[in-house]
């Protein structure tokens, strides 16, 4: 969709989200209370299948359209698998196949399928107790299973949210088809689908710190006045800033350099930066607004919770950073810089 288009959409999706995914709504979550009448207007949007082309019941936008929307969806904490759905939803579409209705998640993992069968297990899958089916890659092939074929032990995030250890026991597959995603690169669409979440999430965690520096006084003045908490929001601010710019990046060149391969390097990146800076943005934000950040009625928890679990999914810092890390080694010195500046995004007018 246009640039035009999708600026009408997410200031759309940002009014529904601003009325509709308030606290109450956040909280019940955690309390095991499945937000139905959320979900059902969240799909008559259309949201979900944002990134499905129109000859497959979507709204015929792009990856970037999508990650667009999910950072905007993490800066309001959406309680709901909108993420996980709008992207099972892309991969089904990518193998040929149609996307149904109802909340989805991927599970990606060591996993087998034989004659249409899947067996394996995969721990920590997002909101795997509330879905439909479950989306899973194994080498070339995609397969979709039902719920219903599958065992799912609930584990809850820290966040509060419905995550699940998943087992597939010759799980008989709804599809199967070939993908032009594979196992690996879907992983690689997990980790950019959460660091713009965590793009999302960190931007607002810093306008909730430095508003509330703003109205706490203190010995008759703002504390935002104080030096030490104009440092500690400093600090923060860089945190922010960089991990919206690289998940920006890497949103950009997987869009351009294609589902199946693009922006690999921004990516893992990204996902890196993201989630070594989380536990700082969550450490910085919680002190500087002191006992109250640490309240459950405040709403501060809600985004610091969840960037401490997305900083897991898709891969840690760790995991990304090792990638890079045995790529680079391989590959040689040459091949850092030249990777690194390859995008015409490190190269600004």
């Amino acid at each position: 969709m246009d640039r035009e288009t999708r600026d009408m959409l997410l200031e759309t999706a940002d009014r529904f989200f601003t009325d509709r995914c308030g606290r109450e709504i956040v909280n019940n979550v955690e309390k095991g209370i499945w937000p139905a009448e959320l979900w059902q207007a969240i799909e008559e949007m259309g949201l979900p299948h944002i990134a499905v082309p129109e000859d497959k019941g979507g709204a015929g936008g792009t990856l970037a359209d999508m990650l667009a929307l999910l950072r905007l969806a993490g800066s309001h904490a959406v309680p709901v698998p909108l993420a996980e759905t709008a992207l099972a939803n892309l991969l089904i579409a990518a193998a040929g196949s149609e996307p149904k209705g109802g909340p989805a998640t991927v599970a990606l993992g060591a996993l087998s399928l034989s004659g249409g069968r899947v067996s394996g297990r995969v721990e920590r899958v997002p909101f795997a107790t509330v879905v439909d089916r479950y989306v899973v890659v194994v080498g070339d092939k995609l397969a979709v299973v039902g719920k219903g074929a599958a065992a799912c032990a609930a584990t809850p995030s820290h966040a509060g949210e419905p995550y699940g250890t998943v087992t597939f026991d010759r799980a008989t597959a709804e599809f199967v088809g070939e993908s032009p995603v594979n196992a690996e690169r879907a992983v690689e669409l997990g980790a950019v689908m959460r660091a713009m979440q965590m793009a999302g999430a960190a931007d607002r965690v810093l306008a909730i710190a430095v508003e509330y520096s703003k109205q706490r006084v203190q010995f008759g003045r703002p504390i935002s006045t104080f030096q030490a908490i104009q440092h500690m929001l400093a600090e923060l601010a860089s945190c922010v800033a960089a991990t919206i710019a690289s998940a920006e990046a890497a949103a950009r060149d997987a869009d351009e350099g294609g589902l199946a391969y693009g922006g690999s390097f921004s990516i893992a990146a990204a996902k890196s930066q993201a989630s070594e800076f989380a536990h700082r943005i969550a450490a910085i934000s919680h002190q500087s607004m002191g006992a109250m950040g640490f309240t459950h009625e405040h709403i501060l928890h809600h985004y610091t919770r969840r960037l401490w679990v997305w900083r897991r999914d898709f891969g840690s810092e760790t995991f990304w950073g090792e990638k890079i890390g045995a790529a680079y080694a391989k590959a040689g010195p040459q091949a850092l810089w030249a990777a690194m500046t390859a995008s015409h995004y490190a190269h600004p007018a």
